[in-house]
């Protein structure tokens, strides 16, 4: 058997495309990548407090989905909850990471690939030559990383690796000042997304997706909140079509997947032979009810095939982003931040595994901590939303592969199949850690 090993470009982190030749036939491709899990044996033995901070590390796009994460799993251990004003805190800053990752991964890793998949411009792989395709669309672009910047920096206390999120709340108290600054930014953001959405629907809608990015029925997983569409907290959920299969509390995780990710992904234990898919394709299908009626208007401007189709995760991350930024404003504007409030105070240790759900850019980010009789961390399993999407990535870029191949050859192969990997958004950082 041959195999052909080429590097993944424009994706976050490092990873190489293998495909697999056995005469003179693609007989399987896959996404690889390194799977270290180093932060999982770091932080074996460290101090509760301070993995956090730690776990910041692991990513520089996730660090604030990392880090509360991180910070939940830590409260279940002693039986607390933040309160809610600090808990809406803690939404401000995972809105302003969704921005920057979602906006990043769009203008610099799929637009470029959507333009030639529909032959609407020429080659603008170049990062120049995109930056000038369109003046004032890269204007948009770079004044959302700003704001998304400045809202890490106002609430986070820097624009990565945020230092005020800790088990027990956050330790910010928001001023006037800074909350007016962090509407200002908001408000700006929201023309500025407006323009990206509008410019996508002029571009794209028109068009039909092709066939070989359509989703073969997977199964979704996400967090449900019966209230709203919720990043923060709900139950885990496994559906497919109209069909729930299940709908558990992260404790139970156990009986749904594996507790040790491989080289492959990590495997659910469902019945059917579908695969798994999280993140904001999942949300979308888990929800598709956002609550705001200028989304359901921009969706309109889509059909069937479209919705059906992986590139259509591209027009859904800039829904969240006029999403968490239209509910950002809201929490901005109805909640007062007036008094001093003060972190739950990690007094005694109620259980021996604590875990912490939370709803990254790319999908459901689970952290697993479990005490020793000596009341030491002994064992850690971070479970990643690329490494839960990685058996439906090497499916569908293997089914494409084999078809490309019958009229192709292995130069146009290697390119293509990239497209479609990097149409997933896929975080090699994180998932290799």
């Amino acid at each position: 058997m041959d195999k052909v090993v080429v590097p993944c470009t424009r994706v976050e982190g490092h990873g190489n495309l293998n495909i697999y030749l056995k005469n003179d036939e693609i007989y399987q491709t896959e996404l690889n990548f390194s799977v270290f899990r180093g932060f999982e044996n770091i932080l074996l033995g460290k101090k509760l407090i301070d993995i956090p901070n730690i776990v910041s590390r692991v990513c520089g796009l996730c660090y604030v989905s990392q880090t509360i994460a991180s910070c939940k799993a830590i409260e279940a251990i002693y039986g607390i909850e933040p309160s809610h004003e600090l808990s809406l805190l803690r939404r401000l800053l995972l809105s302003g990471e969704l921005i920057k990752s979602h906006i990043m991964h769009y203008f610099f890793h799929s637009l470029p690939d959507l333009l030639k998949i529909f032959n609407i411009y020429g080659n603008i792989d170049e990062r120049y030559n995109l930056i000038n395709y369109n003046p004032h669309l890269t204007s948009n672009i770079f004044n959302l990383i700003k704001i998304s910047s400045e809202i890490n920096k106002l609430m986070g206390g820097r624009v990565i690796h945020p230092i005020t999120p800790l088990p027990g709340g956050i330790i910010f108290n928001p001023g006037q000042k800074s909350l007016i600054f962090v509407e200002k930014y908001l408000k700006k953001g929201i023309s500025n997304i407006e323009i990206v959405i509008e410019n996508f629907i002029d571009l794209f809608s028109a068009f039909d997706p092709p066939a070989e990015f359509d989703l073969s029925n997977p199964i979704y997983f996400g967090l449900k909140n019966d209230i709203d569409f919720d990043r923060y907290e709900g139950n885990l959920i496994l559906k497919q079509d109209e069909t729930t299969y299940d709908d558990f509390q992260a404790k139970n995780y156990s009986k749904y997947f594996d507790k040790d990710p491989n080289l492959y992904g990590i495997m659910f234990k469902t019945k059917s032979k579908n695969k798994i898919l999280t993140g904001p394709l999942a949300r979308y299908n888990l929800t598709q009810n956002y609550g705001i009626d200028k989304i359901s208007e921009y969706l309109s401007n889509f059909g069937k095939k479209w919705k059906n189709s992986l590139l259509f995760l591209n027009f859904l991350q800039l829904i969240e982003i006029y999403y968490e930024i239209e509910k950002s404003i809201e929490l901005i504007t109805t909640i007062s931040f007036k008094s001093k409030y003060k972190l739950k105070q990690l007094n005694s240790i109620k259980e021996t595994n604590g875990i912490g759900v939370i709803e990254a850019p790319r999908g459901i980010l689970m952290h697993h901590y479990h005490l020793n009789k000596a009341k030491i961390v002994d064992q850690v399993k971070l479970f990643i939303a690329t490494e839960i999407n990685l058996p439906i990535l090497n499916k569908m870029i293997t089914e494409y592969a084999k078809k490309l191949y019958e009229k192709e050859d292995i130069d146009s192969v290697k390119e293509k199949i990239q497209i479609m990997i990097r149409a997933f958004d896929p975080c090699i950082s994180c998932a290799s850690h």
